[in-house]
């Protein structure tokens, strides 16, 4: 993790005087490699240190070699006495947090405590310094997110069988999730979304016992993680038959998906491929087209760049985003094709290699 402190010093260029506190758990685990919870760190010129507690202090020790890694004094997380301890080392009269990320509650506290110490550092609230840094991914993070990609296809290929009329939505859910873990994930990336019916109108909508019909939309969003990082794909099925409304429905919305991808490449504006799927959806999709196109992936199932039409973001190599166009219908149902994509030298790589073409189950 060497290089990234220096990386981060290089884009920042932290004063003699000023510090950095690192709330964000996924930035914690990108700066210092801790895969543990509870923790915060202090990165400054003079020196960088992790906070935890006893329940993590022999992991900290054993994976984060370029830290100093200390215990709280007391059980409050984040400890004020702690903090003041490391700003007095380490000589810090500006320190800079995370706006986005430390809740309101723990600013206080620590503002508190520099104040009954009369302390005079200077609380500068500042986002997106290290969330810059991983939106481009370095190689090894690339590996995790495609094979926690493979394990993903892998898992939607073995649900497939189980699809059919009258088994519920919350059955396979579990029984992804069964396959997910079989196949090598840590964990789901996020809540496993199986809709069908008009349910499917809802794009983060709950899965229920809800039987599947002949004729429904079937959606399948969900994801695989994989030491610590992300893959994010979405499917829809149609059971039993298809009706004309929704194989042209899906045929517009698949050659939206491939020529939306078709233009990705380092440099371009995130807005673009949203453009391009705006080119292709029809008057009256677009009237449901759901304008959030897709987003980057990595230690968190959401993060930057935007892919969205109003995204100020730029795309460069090595990003990994989705592109998920996704037409919403209330009362009848809708659809999303979703894929997990990495930003190459010359253009792209799908990660998420499951069939688009449509397929009508169960």
């Amino acid at each position: 993790m060497k290089h990234r402190i220096n990386n981060f010093f290089e884009s920042v260029s932290l004063k003699e005087h000023e510090g950095y506190f690192v709330s964000n758990e996924s930035n914690v685990t990108y700066m210092s490699g801790f895969t543990g919870e509870a923790s915060y760190l202090i990165l400054s010129s003079k020196g960088q240190v992790l906070m935890t507690d006893g329940r993590y202090d022999a992991q900290a020790q054993m994976e984060c070699e370029h830290f100093e890694v200390t215990k709280w004094h007391n059980p409050t997380r984040p400890d004020p006495e702690t903090i003041i301890f490391y700003l007095k080392k380490y000589e810090i009269k500006t320190l800079y947090f995370n706006e986005n990320s430390l809740a309101y509650k723990h600013y206080r506290v620590l503002y508190n405590a520099l104040k009954h110490h009369e302390m005079n550092v200077e609380l500068v609230p500042i986002s997106g310094l290290i969330e810059a840094l991983r939106e481009v991914k370095e190689a090894s993070e690339i590996e995790c997110i495609k094979i926690a990609c493979d394990i993903a296809d892998k898992a939607l290929e073995s649900l497939v069988p189980h699809i059919k009329i009258g088994v519920t939505e919350l059955q396979l859910v579990a029984q992804l999730e069964y396959y997910l873990k079989s196949y090598g994930a840590d964990n789901i990336s996020f809540d496993t979304i199986i809709l069908s019916g008009d349910k499917t109108a809802m794009p983060h909508g709950k899965p229920s016992d809800k039987k599947l019909e002949k004729g429904d939309f079937l959606q399948v969003d969900f994801g695989a993680l994989y030491k610590g990082y992300h893959s994010d794909m979405s499917r829809t099925f149609i059971i039993g038959e298809a009706s004309e409304k929704q194989i042209a429905l899906y045929d517009m919305l698949l050659k939206a998906t491939v020529d939306s991808t078709a233009v990705l490449q380092g440099g371009i504006k995130a807005a673009v491929p949203d453009a391009k799927v705006r080119e292709i959806l029809d008057d009256e999709a677009t009237e449901y087209y759901y304008p959030g196109l897709g987003h980057g992936v990595g230690l968190d199932i959401h993060e930057g760049p935007s892919m969205s039409i109003t995204s100020k973001d730029d795309i460069r190599t090595n990003n990994v985003v989705t592109i998920e166009p996704g037409v919403y219908i209330a009362g009848w149902g809708g659809m999303r094709i979703e894929d997990t994509i990495v930003v190459t030298e010359d253009g792209y790589e799908v990660l998420t290699k499951y069939p688009r073409a449509l397929q009508v189950l169960g």
